[in-house]
């Protein structure tokens, strides 16, 4: 039993170790390098384990959508983390949940990347991975109780984030916003509070 605890323990560190290696070969060598060879190279594993694990570059990728190592928002860590809410308390729950996802992207280069990489082959496969974890989470916070569309006033909030994160890594401003300063990012998330508090359906 002891035995089972310590290779189960293993695994997971194995598997952690290889997910961790793939933000950090998007990041050095761009997604178009990101590859068995280079990722079990950078994880310093053997990789025989990322197909055993995770099956193909793929699976992998998927896997990492679904990690903390992509954005914490959508780690199991950060679902089981919410607790059951009441209708006024998920204005405030859905404001938190766009905060940490916008910190998110503007700190991992390499979930940006990926992000670009995705929209230019058009990979559906990690934007499947994303709105299952999406749907779980926005089901566990719940509705907001004034607005009758939450996951599509979610969905353009969303898309705005990815769209002005995106576009900081080659661009100075949006119109006069500065996306490469905290207070041009504390302005935008002003404005998306203020959607979330004020819609009513």
């Amino acid at each position: 039993m002891k035995v089972e605890k310590v290779k189960k323990r293993d695994r997971e560190r194995t598997k952690s170790k290889i997910l961790k290696a793939v933000g950090e070969v998007i990041e050095q060598h761009g997604t178009e390098k990101v590859g068995v060879n280079l990722i079990a190279r950078t994880a310093g594993v053997n990789k025989v384990l990322i197909y055993r694990y995770f099956e193909s570059v793929d699976g992998l990728m998927e896997q990492y959508v679904r990690s903390g190592e992509y954005t914490s928002t959508l780690s199991t860590d950060y679902i089981d983390s919410i607790p059951e809410l009441t209708p006024e308390d998920r204005n405030k729950a859905l404001t938190s949940l766009m905060h940490t996802f916008t910190n998110d992207l503007r700190q991992r280069k390499a979930t940006r990347d990926l992000l670009r990489w995705e929209i230019g082959t058009g990979k559906s496969m990690l934007s499947d991975a994303r709105n299952q974890i999406a749907t779980r989470i926005l089901s566990k916070i719940g509705d907001l109780p004034y607005y009758n569309d939450t996951s599509a006033l979610i969905a353009f909030i969303s898309a705005g984030i990815y769209f002005l994160t995106i576009s900081s890594d080659y661009r100075e401003k949006m119109l006069d916003v500065d996306l490469q300063t905290d207070e041009g990012w504390k302005r935008i998330e002003r404005v998306v509070d203020s959607i979330i508090s004020d819609v009513r359906g």
